[in-house]
């Protein structure tokens, strides 16, 4: 009898050992936990009139949910976060149009929209179907809701209205002149500072000027202002004590562009809220953007708070290193939006109700201590129950600069630079 060849008995222990790695290898597979996959959207105005908040949000989602899977990953924890990122132009309709799609593959966690008009075009559809969905910088009253599904990690209006009216007290106005965009958040505001002004001692204009918040071009709007202050004028009010309020979001460009034909406008101070602050449109805007630094155009923004050991730094750093610039407030919110549903789903799994029940909780808890934001203690409503409002300055140089802070616990202005 033939023994067999060293050959054959060679490609047999070959055979062997690759058959025996085969199924170590498949035995490892079996023991290797799955990871699950859990979506949350953001609906963000990466263009339209809102893009450079956008831009921030963007960036500052991206960071957190990076920081959140490295953290998962550490805990040993068996799923990861999926950040989709959608742009909503600043289009409500194009807003709830991505809710729908995205729900509609079993997404129920969203962060955004950004406007309140957008917020308020989903609000409907997202309480019919538990969506729970969280913003950063929509601060309209008429969506301070109870037990719906928008939480904002914002305060509404009613907090920055007298921050606007006491900001235009301190500077020596008395008679107050207010064009605002036609929206939700646009109306919201309007009504809080005609109230607010008038309980210092002021008088709101009563020819306000409300616009189409689709409008790009504002020579209608700027020869209204101009006709109202000369009215003022003519009645013996000194223009140091005439302001203008402008309501407005990227928009605010066009329209001091407008506005700069007009002699008188720039001989008035002018005051804007959080959607202008920090706007890339207006300092980069050849005629508007040395128009606001002549006309002393003050914004009020939203000021993240303290926390025991805040990430605000981190954030701030993250995003002038990506995009060189320095961020606004709202963006620190969107960090710790991602960190707190996150959390959430971390507890009690990618069930939207049972989120919207405990989300308060570890708000509370993890922005104490962690907060990009500052500590966010939401109210009845679901919104942000207190902040103050830093005002921003856009100086002669094109830059953003910081000259004050209003405190709302005292209705008082810490001025860092005066330009009155």
């Amino acid at each position: 009898m033939r023994r067999p060849g060293v050959a054959v008995i060679a490609v047999l222990l070959v055979g062997l050992l690759v058959l025996g790695a085969s199924c170590a290898q498949r035995q490892q597979a079996e023991k290797k936990p799955t990871v699950e996959t859990r979506t949350l959207v953001a609906l963000f105005p990466l263009t339209g009139v809102l893009s450079t908040f956008g831009e921030n949000a963007k960036v500052t989602a991206t960071l957190a949910t990076k920081d959140v899977n490295e953290w998962l990953e550490r805990e040993g924890k068996p799923w990861r976060l999926d950040l989709k990122i959608e742009d909503t132009a600043t289009d409500p309709p194009t807003a709830l149009q991505k809710m729908k799609t995205w729900f509609g593959t079993g997404v129920k966690f969203f962060i955004g929209p950004y406007a309140s008009g957008e917020c308020k075009e989903c609000l409907t559809f997202a309480n019919a179907n538990k969506i729970l969905f969280v913003a950063s910088s929509s601060t309209s009253p008429a969506l301070s809701i109870p037990n719906d599904s928008l939480f904002r990690f914002c305060p509404d209006d009613l907090v920055q209205s007298p921050a606007v009216a006491r900001t235009a007290w301190e500077a020596g106005v008395r008679h107050l002149i207010i064009s605002w965009r036609g929206d939700t958040w646009g109306d919201g505001l309007q009504k809080g500072i005609s109230e607010a002004f008038p309980k210092l001692g002021g008088k709101v204009y009563p020819k306000g000027i409300r616009y189409d918040p689709g409008l790009e071009d504002f020579p209608k709007e700027a020869a209204l202002l101009n006709d109202y202050v000369n009215d003022l004028v003519r009645q013996g009010v000194p223009k140091s004590q005439i302001g203008i309020v402008l309501i407005a979001f990227e928009e605010v460009a066009p329209y001091m562009a407008a506005a700069a034909k007009y002699p008188v406008l720039k001989e008035v101070p002018w005051f804007g809220t959080d959607g202008t602050a920090h706007s890339a449109a207006l300092q980069k805007h050849s005629v508007a953007g040395p128009f606001a630094a002549k006309a002393r155009f003050v914004s009020t923004m939203f000021a993240p708070g303290a926390a025991e050991k805040s990430r605000f730094d981190y954030v701030k750093d993250h995003v002038q290193s990506v995009l060189n610039r320095e961020t606004d407030a709202y963006s620190y919110n969107v960090y710790d939006m991602v960190w707190c549903l996150a959390l959430c789903m971390d507890e009690v799994g990618y069930d939207s109700e049972k989120a919207m029940a405990i989300l308060p909780r570890v708000t509370d808890q993890w922005t104490k201590v962690n907060g990009a934001s500052g500590h966010v203690v939401l109210n009845e409503a679901g919104d942000r129950a207190f902040a103050d409002y830093e005002l921003w300055y856009l100086s002669e140089s094109g830059e953003w600069e910081k000259i004050g802070i209003w405190r709302g616990q005292t209705d008082t202005v810490d001025w860092i630079k005066k330009i009155y």
